[in-house]
């Protein structure tokens, strides 16, 4: 087995050429998903025995998102998308496919879920960019991270804690915050949706940097 994490840096840093480039894209997605998880925290306080429903209606919104921004990007780089807005769904239920394998494999002592995970990193840029079917892509990711599934962990587990951590700030909200709660909620989804796009866009920039040469990368994103 091979292990190659020289791209976790380059694409941390094509990450943020691409923010660089793109920040009124960025920005406009930053906000929609910020926008996105305070309807959801509303909905699920309220919501009392259909948080469920609130979750699910919560998660195939920010994958509208996704797809958006992962089309722009990739439109960008002069690669022509083909899953289309509309058809975001697919990408939604090939989340919860690999979301399920990947906690099944958490459950199993957890570094197989970390591994799944890995692999698997790639499977929505790919399945956007290509179509072709939810396995295809699965499969595809799978080959293309044979040995950089180390940075893929490693981008991967960064931008995760920049989106779990708010939300476990949130478990010990500070009691100054009392009377303040919608500007406290606001800032919470604010951070945590920082790194949910960082990570949308991080998904892409690896893309790119295992596909391009640097040089080509270097004239779209910087």
């Amino acid at each position: 087995m091979q292990f190659e994490a020289s791209l976790l840096v380059p694409t941390l840093r094509r990450s943020w050429g691409i923010v660089s480039v793109m920040p009124v894209t960025v920005l406009i997605a930053w906000l929609l998903m910020t926008l996105i998880g305070i309807l959801s925290d509303i909905g699920i306080e309220r919501a009392n025995d259909s948080g469920s429903v609130v979750l699910i209606f919560y998660g195939i919104a920010i994958t509208f998102v996704q797809v958006w921004l992962t089309r722009e990007v990739l439109e960008r780089a002069g690669v022509v998308p083909r899953v289309s807005i509309v058809n975001s769904l697919t990408v939604y239920l090939q989340g919860l496919f690999i979301g399920l394998g990947i906690l099944v494999g958490l459950l199993l002592l957890v570094l197989p879920g970390l591994y799944l995970f890995a692999r698997w990193y790639l499977a929505s840029v790919i399945l956007i960019r290509d179509g072709g079917g939810r396995r295809a892509a699965m499969a595809r990711s799978w080959e293309m991270l044979e040995s950089h599934w180390p940075a893929a962990l490693g981008v991967g587990a960064i931008l995760f804690a920049m989106s779990a951590a708010p939300l476990a700030l949130d478990l010990y909200r500070p009691s100054f915050t009392n009377g303040h709660e919608f500007a406290w909620l606001t800032m919470i989804n604010l951070l945590s949706s920082a790194g949910q796009v960082g990570s949308y866009l991080a998904a892409v920039a690896l893309l790119l940097n295992i596909e391009q040469p640097a040089s080509t990368l270097q004239e779209i994103f910087s």
